[in-house]
């Protein structure tokens, strides 16, 4: 094929890949949120829909003119109906929650909500929401009060690593929870305190073959009795085994990417975050979240940046939806959310 006609080809299906993917419609909340909990369910007849719930943002001035941050419990529900896509509202959380851990349920029926936190504080209590806008309260609280943590699943455990318990926790918790959530009457199981797990907002995720990703986040540390990030770029891992392996580390400190991790083949995925360079700096001059889409080999573990997001995020759920990856919402900027949902096609060398 002659060189001209190859470029035109390749064009053409770029096209062609752009126009495949179908938008979704934005979160019904013009300002948008961050830290919502969101999962990909099924419904009775075995169709995909989206489940996200909670979330803040700030409704009136900006948090550098003095606003304050508002914390939601509304239960949304996603779902394509007659060919299109739209949310509505279903139901409410116990209470307002945002920042918390969360998973679908082993039979994708369900979103569990692990702890997370409100303007009362942080939380402990384990929430599973349903398609139907009901909630359950699990028995099997978390063992401490947990925000701002990692998580992912691994089968049917549902992992959740570092955090914080206080809003004004100078440390953060060095332990990994795990609960079963298919026997969660067995209750959580905590790790020994480990440095990889101190850390708030990091980018964490797992597949089935055992192996788990740790990546970067902040470590926090006291100043005057507040607390202080400490962005970190470190990649840690644990594998089944890791003879022969090797890893390459984040290219900058990074927390609070859109996570978690999603797995397609043996690659996970992360989007967006905070590379901390800004950090400590007025807000209202930050130039935006980061837009990366990052992809790694969970056999070599070695990270590459495949694309660039359509837009800044971070702190927003990531999800798989079909091929596609989804953010929901998220924040933009410091204070400033974004009400759109956004899908991305995972390239199918990569799934």
């Amino acid at each position: 094929m002659p060189l001209p006609v190859f470029r035109a080809f390749a064009l053409l299906c770029l096209a062609l890949r752009v126009v495949a993917v179908e938008p979704l419609p934005d979160l019904p909340d013009p300002l948008g949120r961050a830290g919502m909990m969101a999962a990909v369910l099924k419904d009775r007849a075995g169709q995909e829909v989206i489940l996200a719930a909670g979330g803040s943002n700030f409704p009136g001035k900006m948090p550098w003119e003095g606003g304050t941050k508002v914390f939601y419990k509304d239960i949304f529900l996603l779902k394509k109906t007659d060919g299109q896509w739209a949310w509505r509202k279903v139901g409410e959380l116990p209470t307002p929650n945002a920042y918390a851990a969360f998973a679908a349920t082993p039979a994708r029926d369900g979103l569990v909500i692990a702890g997370g936190c409100n303007a009362e504080g942080h939380l402990a209590d384990v929430v599973i929401a349903r398609a139907n806008g009901t909630c359950e309260t699990l028995k099997a609280k978390l063992n401490e009060t947990r925000a701002y943590a990692g998580c992912f699943t691994m089968g049917s455990r549902l992992v959740v690593s570092g955090g914080t318990t206080t809003p004004t926790s100078t440390a953060a918790l060095a332990t990994m929870t795990v609960l079963d959530l298919a026997q969660p009457a067995d209750g959580w199981k905590s790790s020994d305190e480990k440095e990889e797990f101190a850390r708030i907002l990091p980018l964490v995720g797992g597949d089935d073959s055992g192996t788990a990703i740790w990546l970067g986040g902040c470590a926090l540390t006291a100043d005057q009795g507040k607390p202080v990030r400490d962005y970190r770029d470190a990649l840690t891992f644990s594998k089944p085994t890791s003879q022969g392996t090797k890893f390459h580390a984040l290219p900058n400190a990074l927390a609070a990417a859109a996570g978690p991790g999603v797995g397609a083949g043996h690659h996970l995925f992360f989007v967006g975050g905070d590379d901390g360079k800004h950090y400590g700096k007025p807000p209202a001059t930050h130039p935006g979240q980061g837009t990366q889409v990052i992809a790694i080999d969970t056999e070599t573990l070695e990270l590459e940046v495949i694309d660039q997001w359509p837009h800044p995020v971070a702190t927003a759920p990531l999800l798989r939806l079909g091929d596609d990856l989804v953010t929901i919402s998220g924040e933009t900027r410091p204070g400033v959310r974004t009400p759109a949902c956004t899908r991305w096609t995972i390239p199918a060398k990569l799934r």
